[in-house]
């Protein structure tokens, strides 16, 4: 990764566009199984001074965020559907289009500017900042 970051870094400096950069990640620095698996482990009830609420509307359930939690995380607490693959913010494989609320992502690197316009965002990156509705 940061071989990665710092290839990106000259290129922008060299002045390629953003939108000709593109990369793969083969694998995660996050352990995302076991960060699931710890919250449960530790009850896994989010209380309501915690947590905003997520609405996947295919599947019709809901559920509060815990600490932390992104979209994909908490699809997969409440045995929603999502696809997913490297958890990085790196594949897309995760993207779900966003119909309400807000949320932030710290790597986007999987959208590309099309999708970004059209309300998509990458599931294991997105963490609400209030109430969302995502299409799952």
């Amino acid at each position: 990764p940061p071989m990665m970051d710092a290839t990106k870094q000259m290129l922008s400096e060299l002045g390629v566009p953003a939108e000709q950069i593109h990369t793969e990640n083969f694998g995660s620095q996050q352990k995302p199984h076991a960060k699931t698996a710890a919250r449960q482990k530790a009850g896994g009830a989010a209380t309501a001074e915690s947590a905003a609420t997520v609405n996947f509307t295919t599947s019709g359930k809901s559920t509060r965020f815990l600490p932390g939690e992104t979209v994909l995380e908490a699809s997969e607490r409440v045995d929603v559907s999502i696809d997913s693959s490297c958890r990085t913010g790196m594949c897309g494989v995760c993207t779900v289009k966003l119909l309400s609320g807000q949320v932030a992502m710290e790597v986007e690197d999987g959208l590309d500017p099309d999708d970004k316009t059209a309300g998509m965002i990458l599931a294991c990156q997105a963490k609400p900042t209030g109430d969302v509705a995502v299409e799952a």
